[in-house]
């Protein structure tokens, strides 16, 4: 959620030259000899997702010939054909995204909430400033390449030339279509899951004041309310609705008012849907949109303010969080995150919890930690495959599964997209491949001078301390659990290491370190087959045979005695994890740290 509001933008329309939108129908793009395809460009930008439209205009501003094409109809993506109309974005101890997104931010009006109209009309005015050729309806769009270069785009009835592309569709498809390589969903930590789907609708007649005066007399814990966003749990109501369709459910709300007297939600979740699939989509859209008009009635009779409450609209297109993970020349991790890493090569900071929405119909969500400050270097978004010349933007560069939780914030995103703008054209203009220059600190360094002209919030890279319990004996141990996804620190960064833990949660983190590290999952299952029957507290003695045959099982050293001292003989059970007794979560952790190789 956000609070407060920007500093002022200062200085960046007055250094921009004014310039006229050149409107391309698909038709007039496509005709042979047209001025588009005669001239080429330096740059062009594919979606229309905020990302794509920060690159292209950063791109433009910079003085290279940009377009921006798009099969869409409209320009704004998840932010107007999703209308998702709250941000996440961190403004304390200072705003994390300025620059090109503050820009933006404040022609919809600085708060946590907006309108998808007005976001709509002040994405079209950037790129109209700017002078960005846009062509919008392009459809069956893809990169062309030769000799291992990009050398333009071409869709179904035009092309244009280029020498730099940059993909800013949100699953990267046209990347992927060219040659780069990406992971899906939660594969590369060994599990076949991705964070649910949501389909945003709009409540009128919601009585906001009756709402914000019901969460200051109730707290909040309830739920916190502003003159523009409300978020929280709402005493359980929300979570309490009872689908029809077990696909579909309702979590927490979050809401955003949009000026018009529409309240905005961000809370359906929808499960099962094949994110690649037009007919998947479109069906699990029929049925969140069917669902979506009882849980508003179920919410009028429950909630105060939504006495009047009535369904206004669903969004045109579902809100997919994600989908693919860029095999980028460098990819964040969660250990980057949570250890405030920044360096050189940085065009953007981030802060944003790695907030995992629900991975299955059964779970809410998991919370894995909080940064105070990291930095995205330039390489997340050069693919390791694939055509030179070509960059990416959004949410599917190079983030593992845990780092995408908090770095696919759009803000975010639109912050890394304008230092991608800014390099492309700088590679169009002088040369180079981005391979190489996304890793050169001379050429970064260039970026992010332009950057910091441009208003953008890059501090200078220093050693910052880890969060969480950094001091505690089973801290790297427990690092390497949440690596895999397997503990979280919540948003406090504590793990509570030190409290006891049962027999059977000491069994299934076994389990999945094995399927989630070695990727075995028969040899997990045949763990919980064997030694499902186990219960009570963790006692040195109760877990020992499970450590045991897990190390057996994964061809480890296999001791022939199943107690603590021949494990410990063994490599199996480190110093520090007592030998009798009940267990704590971080000597668990420890335990499991000695089956991963």
């Amino acid at each position: 959620m956000t609070a407060g509001r920007p500093a002022a933008v200062r200085g960046i329309a007055a250094r921009l030259v004014a310039a006229v939108l050149l409107a391309l129908s698909c038709a007039a793009a496509a005709q042979p000899g047209s001025q588009s395809q005669r001239r080429g460009f330096d740059v062009v930008v594919l979606g229309s997702e905020p990302e794509a439209i920060a690159a292209a205009v950063a791109a433009a501003e910079s003085g290279a010939r940009t377009a921006l094409l798009s099969p869409d109809a409209r320009l704004g993506g998840l932010f107007v054909l999703g209308a998702l109309n709250v941000l996440d974005v961190r403004t304390s101890p200072v705003p994390y995204q300025r620059g090109l997104f503050e820009r933006w931010w404040e022609r919809v009006g600085a708060r946590g909430a907006f309108d998808p109209g007005e976001a709509e009309r002040a994405f079209g005015a950037l790129l109209a400033e700017a002078g960005v050729s846009v062509v919008l309806n392009a459809r069956d769009l893809r990169i062309v390449a030769s000799e291992g270069r990009v050398t333009g785009v071409a869709w179904n009835g035009g092309s244009l030339a280029a020498r730099q592309v940059v993909d800013g569709d949100a699953d990267l498809r046209h990347a992927v279509e060219a040659g780069a390589r990406a992971s899906f969903g939660w594969e590369a930590l060994g599990t076949d899951v991705r964070m649910a789907d949501t389909l945003v609708f709009r409540i009128d007649g919601v009585d906001w004041s009756a709402l914000r005066a019901a969460a200051a007399a109730r707290g909040s814990g309830w739920a916190r309310v502003d003159d523009a966003v409300a978020w929280g749990p709402f005493g359980g109501v929300p979570a309490s609705y009872p689908s029809r369709d077990p696909t579909v459910r309702l979590r927490g709300l979050n809401l955003g008012r949009d000026g018009r007297g529409g309240v905005w939600v961000n809370a359906l979740l929808v499960h099962g849907v094949d994110p690649f699939d037009a007919a998947s989509r479109a069906a699990a859209r029929a049925r969140a949109a069917d669902e979506a008009e009882r849980m508003v009635a179920w919410l009028a009779e429950r909630l105060p303010g939504f006495e009047g409450a009535r369904l206004g609209a669903v969004a045109e297109r579902l809100y997919v969080r994600e989908t693919r993970h860029l095999h980028a020349q460098c990819v964040l991790d969660a250990d980057h995150l949570l250890d405030n890493v920044t360096g050189p090569l940085d065009v953007a900071v981030g802060g944003y919890p790695l907030d995992v929405q629900s991975l299955t119909p059964d779970d809410d969500g998991f919370v894995f930690g909080t940064p105070e400050l990291y930095g995205v270097p330039l390489c997340v978004a050069v693919p390791r495959d694939g055509p030179s010349g070509l960059w990416t933007v959004g949410r599917s560069i190079g983030y593992d599964p845990l780092a995408h939780a908090s770095a696919r914030v759009v803000p975010l995103g639109m912050a890394v997209a304008e230092g991608v703008g800014l390099a492309a054209a700088r590679v169009a203009r002088e040369g180079g491949d981005p391979v190489l220059v996304s890793l050169d600190v001379d050429f970064v360094a260039d970026v992010r001078d332009e950057l910091r002209v441009r208003g953008a919030y890059l501090p200078a890279p220093r050693e910052r301390s880890p969060v969480g319990p950094v001091a505690h004996p089973h801290h790297d141990a427990y690092r390497l659990m949440l690596s895999r996804g397997l503990t979280v620190g919540g948003y406090e960064n504590e793990p509570k290491l030190d409290l006891q833990v049962s027999a059977l949660s000491h069994l299934y983190l076994t389990s999945n370190v094995i399927r989630r590290f070695a990727l075995r999952p028969g040899l997990a299952y045949d763990l919980v087959a064997a030694y499902g029957g186990v219960s009570g507290p963790a006692l040195a003695e109760r877990v020992a045979p499970v450590q045991r045959a897990a190390a057996c099982r994964l061809e480890l050293p296999c001791p022939d005695g199943d107690d603590p001292e021949a494990l410990a003989r063994a490599g199996l059970w480190p110093p520090g994890v007592a030998l009798a007794g009940a267990l704590t979560r971080g000597e668990v952790y420890a335990l499991a740290a000695t089956l991963v190789r």
